[in-house]
């Protein structure tokens, strides 16, 4: 005991953690005088659960706020201002009465909509979750969403779709009843006569008594432009036009959808087109308000501003806004997910159609941003500038010539080169302050009191995907207080976090956490001090034992239960149960053993009698403070720790897609790839819809560029003059080349590695230059250069090592001379000499690598580096390119 509590006061200084108690200044003494010194990791612990504070109303629009979000998020801060409908009384009380009706009403409201819905839907859903019989609820949509709709005319199946309105004056209704026989008739009565205020219900009812349906036409207008600050509500002279063949009333929309009499065709309605949502969601909608459209113009834009805007071509038509001007689709949404006291939110009431109209707005959202990229993969084309001269050279002045294949970009949220850089750049902070400490991960609680207490009657917490992300945001942010300012760790260096979404929905958020050097967790006795992976005493922590029991107990599986989720090949992929362990014990090259002692302890979960093997790791005021399943783990000796950054960018649930798959017009088109492979859940898609950040960083990192002389990324618009491309300012300016400048310009800065210059500089992207660095911190990151690459890669060698270079012909000099490439420059200086550089690729390859590209950059190696010592280049790294074996 004596050994052990001095290797406590050694290690554990008295600041160490703020939320445990203070003891006296001999910490040998305090951890004697306590009966069981692991229950120290108990001591302190909060007496009730964190709840967020109230934050009054937005200023702005009204909507309700809670704590951590900006006034104002809601609405733009006032530049958002949207009209508002009560829906009809009757449609009011199917929303909120406790009648049999209305019950059956919400309880069906998927089918009710895609009854009296105009369109079809056409969406892939992951059956196993919106299998009623089996758990929670789940709209999981895979891919596109879709509305088609359909020309009409006497078929043999009877009417249908749009084709029911056609015959709602008929009192017996039996054609909807026929269509729906599962539905309740009262209710659909109900409904057909709230509907028949709609525009588009009583153009279509007009056909009702027409013999030669074959001859007509319907013509639907998809260019509304109503302004929805003070009215979005049409009349069905706005929306449709009914006329015979060869009517002259053909050209009475400048752009619309014509619907033919009996000719089987369909024709999908678009996201940008204002009758979208009235006509996928008539529930939602029922006086036929238009949704969103690129024309909706922000508060304070005057009609002239935007029929000006119109005529000199900045604001484009279809999915595509000028948002200095017009309300953006995000914004829009967002204006529309709020809670506004007084305002009837019918969507908020929608249940599992609020799940698929969310899904299917968050799609259209993401939509728009991918049009945009597609749209203009034409316009602006980027290249090599040294491959822009040869052009030139060879008689091409055009900028149209010169291009790439379609690709989404790495600022695009979610994408995969943005989830490649943010994992490379979560590497480069391992590289400088070494292996995280600390994995941490927190996930949503639907059951958290402030999301029970907004919910409406008969709601459950599933019904408001809203109330969820919301609340678990402001969780988040009060998580990030505790451990980054109030250092209930102890003191922070930097830390990555990323937020994902289960297949069920609910958001989780994993952190990976790099401690100050005194605060990180060297040996078993300060495991102990942080964690525990037991049930604690009943009769002392009764209220954590039972947030141990809820949220912090895995399975039962194995034996107890062969068919858990978790049974991969007849045993748990998680190794439950552990064990039983006396005391912690250090991992080797994992994580580590804790103490998990027989001492009688049970609990029944999901039916069976559980003791503490399977307790998951937990920190017990954390636990108590959020109530919800908050798993905390040291990693500190884990050896591979790319893995862990690994499992938390890999990115949302997608389908396994090649990104340099071949279509059968032999293009690679990476949007299309995209948007066919994802998944999206209700909750993913509200946060998105809010803006809340999907992961964070600390302190930011900077790609710095790689690039030979004249060999730079340049972007320019299609149809530009090469010429005028290579003359405008700033053409011939990188941060490589204005690095070359700073040193001589700045004393300071001859001293400074290139990839340390972030730290001590910060690049003005305007102007492009660097700029003495006043306040904050960041580091630097050069993109990689594979071996293969010759000249690029020994000029990434020579900037690894040297300091103070002016030029790219300054890097190249050795002792006064001048040599003609970078790799004799780099041997001059001894920096290849032995294999020195080669180990040192492979070493930082180590770092950011998978064995399987690292095995594939040792034989790119072998084949065009010469290697002088092969055999003792395998031996140094074979490990690492064997750790998957």
């Amino acid at each position: 005991m004596m050994s052990t509590s001095y290797l406590l006061a050694e290690v554990l200084p008295m600041s160490w953690m703020p939320y445990f108690p203070t003891y006296c200044d001999d910490m040998m003494d305090a951890f004697t005088a306590v009966p069981d010194p692991y229950d120290r990791v108990y001591e302190n612990i909060p007496a009730s659960t964190h709840m967020l504070a109230p934050k009054p109303d937005c200023k702005h629009c009204g909507a309700k706020r809670f704590q951590y979000e900006a006034n104002g998020f809601c609405c733009r801060s006032g530049k958002v201002k949207l009209a508002h409908l009560e829906p009809p009384l009757e449609l009011k009380m199917l929303y909120t009465s406790s009648d049999p009706n209305a019950v059956h009403f919400r309880d069906n409201i998927r089918y009710f909509n895609g009854h009296f819905s105009f369109t079809t839907l056409g969406v892939s859903l992951d059956n196993k979750y919106t299998n009623m019989k089996s758990g929670v609820y789940t709209f999981r949509a895979h891919g596109q969403i879709y509305h088609n709709i359909f020309s009409f005319g006497p078929t043999q199946d009877g009417p249908k779709h749009l084709e029911l309105y056609f015959y709602d004056d008929d009192p017996g209704l039996q054609h909807r009843f026929q269509r729906s026989p599962n539905l309740d008739r009262d209710v659909i009565r109900r409904l057909v006569d709230i509907l028949k205020d709609n525009p588009y219900s009583e153009t279509f009812r007009n056909l009702g008594g027409v013999d030669d349906l074959e001859e007509y036409r319907i013509e639907l207008n998809t260019d509304m432009r109503l302004d929805q600050r003070r009215y979005n509500v049409p009349i069905s002279s706005e929306v449709a036009a009914i006329w015979v063949e060869d009517s002259e009333l053909c050209k009475y929309f400048e752009r619309s959808i014509v619907l033919f009499g009996n000719d089987n065709k369909r024709y999908s309605t678009q996201p940008y087109y204002g009758c979208y949502d009235p006509l996928s969601y008539p529930l939602f909608f029922p006086r036929g308000e238009i949704g969103w459209h690129p024309e909706i113009p922000k508060k304070g834009v005057s009609l002239n501003e935007m029929l000006q805007s119109r005529r000199s071509g900045r604001q484009s038509l279809g999915s595509y806004t000028n948002s200095r001007l017009c309300v953006s689709v995000r914004d829009y949404y967002c204006y529309k997910f709020q809670m506004r006291r007084g305002v009837f939110n019918t969507m908020l009431y929608g249940k599992r159609l609020f799940q698929q109209y969310v899904v299917d707005m968050y799609i259209k959202v993401e939509s728009s941003r991918l049009d945009y990229i597609k749209k203009h993969q034409e316009q602006i084309r980027a290249d090599l500038y040294q491959g822009v001269v040869d052009s030139l050279q060879a008689g091409e002045n055009r900028a149209d010539e010169v291009g790439k294949r379609t690709i989404v970009p790495s600022s695009f949220i979610g994408g995969r080169r943005d989830r490649r850089r943010r994992y490379l750049d979560a590497m480069a902070l391992v590289q400088k302050y070494g292996k995280p400490n600390i994995f941490l991960t927190m996930t949503c609680n639907p059951n958290w009191d402030e999301i029970i207490s907004e919910l409406e009657p008969g709601q459950t917490p599933r019904d408001r995907p809203d109330l969820i992300v919301r609340v678990f945001r402001a969780k988040l942010e009060d998580l990030k207080i505790q451990l980054f300012k109030r250092h209930i760790f102890g003191k922070v260096a930097t830390y990555v976090y990323v937020v994902e979404f289960q297949k069920r929905g609910l958001p989780h958020a994993h952190f990976l956490l790099i401690m100050e050097g005194r605060y990180k967790l060297t040996c078993p006795e300060q495991y102990d001090c942080l964690i525990s992976a037991e049930l604690p005493d009943k009769s002392k922590y009764p209220e954590l034992y039972k947030m141990v029991v809820k949220h912090m107990m895995h399975g039962p599986c194995g034996v107890l239960n062969p068919k858990n989720v978790c049974m991969q090949k007849g045993s748990c992929k998680n190794y439950y149960p552990r064990p039983f362990n006396v005391s912690t014990l250090q991992g080797k090259d994992s994580y580590p053993i804790y103490r998990r002692r027989d001492d009688g302890r049970r609990a029944k979960v999901r039916g069976q009698e559980l003791d503490n093997r399977w307790v998951v790791p937990y920190n017990p005021y954390l636990l108590r403070r959020y109530n919800c399943h908050i798993n905390v783990e040291v990693c500190s000796s884990i050896k591979a720790v790319k893995y862990l950054f690994k499992y938390i960018y890999k990115g949302h649930d997608r389908a396994s897609v090649s990104i340099d798959e071949v279509d059968s017009d032999r293009n690679i088109d990476e949007i299309k790839q995209y948007r066919d492979s994802r998944w999206v859940t209700p909750p993913e898609a509200l946060w998105r819809i809010y803006g809340f950040d999907l992961s964070q960083i600390f302190p930011s990192v900077r790609q710095l560029q790689l690039h030979l002389p004249n060999m730079h990324m340049v972007s320019f618009p299609a149809g530009a003059n090469l010429d005028d491309v290579l003359s405008q300012e700033g053409a011939s300016k990188t941060m490589l080349t204005e690095y070359f400048e700073a040193n001589k310009k700045y004393e300071l800065a001859r001293g400074i590695l290139y990839k340390d210059f972030p730290s001590y500089f910060v690049w003005m992207s305007g102007g492009k230059y660097w700029k003495r660095r006043d306040e904050r911190m960041q580091i630097g990151r050069i993109v990689s250069a594979h071996p293969a690459e010759g000249e690029r890669y020994y000029l990434r060698v020579l900037l690894n090592h040297v300091t103070g270079a002016t030029s790219f012909q300054d890097l190249r000099t050795v002792n006064g001379i001048v040599y003609s490439t970078f790799r004799e420059a780099a041997e001059r200086r001894g920096l290849i000499e032995s294999d020195n550089t080669i180990n040192e690729c492979l070493d930082e390859a180590k770092v950011f690598h998978m064995p399987s590209s690292l095995r594939r950059l040792f034989a790119t190696i072998l084949v065009f580096c010469e290697p002088s010592n092969v055999r003792g280049l395998w031996d140094r790294h074979m490990e690492a390119m064997t750790e998957d074996y």
